[in-house]
């Protein structure tokens, strides 16, 4: 066994996860891509957000073959799972995966390795299931347990051969950058903590929030609620400590000295001014 050198990185960053990498995605070649893994002394290593492809030195000719075949062009294809079940639901942008997936290559990818098609993932990278690009990729069974999303990695760009940067001591690196989505949280108040004369209060000053009155809920309760003023990004770890208070005469007291925060899975919609807007519902009871 010879001496493994890196050959490129692919990095995937979130601004859902505190310290920004994104650590609950799988990447699995597909046959094809795992087949010259094989023939060419090529590993796939997982790394803290993303993977690390690397090469035997002894087999550098076997992957410069692979590089030079004009009617097969070498590249490298994964689909990639997440082992968080919520993923979808804290990421920007909403895929329907009944008929879609998000989709990135290098083939234009710029100096900085940028492979969605601008500075974060949107609609612009999503591409029909049925798409041309996707053909050799997802399979029938893929479309019963569709991917994340699916990268392809092109030994040729509009540049020209990429196998030569590859092999630099400097290594490459691709990268993919996740928004969080972001959400109106709106908290209901419940037993004896549903009074007009309650509101929350923000000691930080980020956030504000509006009283929006009583409304009557599917099991026939009321509920006092407050929507913040404007959207928040979803987070792992939360640095809002909301209180709850209480307006008296010429007084105030905390009710609350640290509201729970907004979950992944309570995640409603409402339309504001004939908009619709993605509320994080909060029920607090007493």
């Amino acid at each position: 066994m010879g001496l493994y050198q890196t050959l490129l990185n692919i990095a995937v960053e979130h601004r859902f996860y505190t310290n920004g990498a994104c650590p609950c995605l799988n990447f699995y070649p597909t046959e094809k891509t795992q087949r010259i893994f094989e023939n060419a002394g090529l590993l796939k290593k997982k790394t803290p957000n993303g993977i690390q492809i690397v090469y035997d030195e002894t087999r550098l000719e076997a992957l410069q073959l692979y590089a030079e075949d004009q009617e097969e062009p070498l590249c490298f294809d994964f689909k990639v799972y997440s082992s968080d079940p919520e993923f979808r639901s804290y990421t920007e942008p909403f895929v329907d995966m009944a008929s879609e997936i998000l989709y990135f290559d290098n083939y234009a990818a710029t100096d900085v390795k940028n492979l969605s098609l601008s500075d974060y993932v949107s609609k612009k990278d999503i591409k029909k299931l049925d798409a041309n690009v996707l053909e050799d990729i997802i399979s029938q069974k893929d479309r019963l347990l569709p991917p994340i999303f699916v990268v392809k990695i092109f030994a040729e760009s509009e540049q020209g051969s990429l196998l030569e940067q590859w092999l630099k001591p400097t290594a490459t690196i691709y990268s993919i950058a996740f928004n969080a989505r972001q959400t109106f949280w709106k908290y209901y108040l419940l037993g004896k903590m549903a009074k007009e004369s309650s509101y929350i209060f923000d000691p930080n000053n980020q956030v504000e929030f509006e009283a929006l009155g009583e409304t009557s809920l599917s099991d026939q309760r009321v509920a006092f609620t407050f929507r913040s003023k404007q959207s928040i990004p979803l987070n792992e770890h939360y640095a809002f400590r909301f209180q709850l208070k209480e307006k008296g005469s010429g007084s105030e007291r905390v009710l609350i000295n640290r509201l729970p925060v907004a979950s992944i899975t309570s995640i409603g919609k409402e339309f504001v001014a004939e908009k619709e807007i993605l509320v994080s519902e909060i029920y607090i009871n007493s």
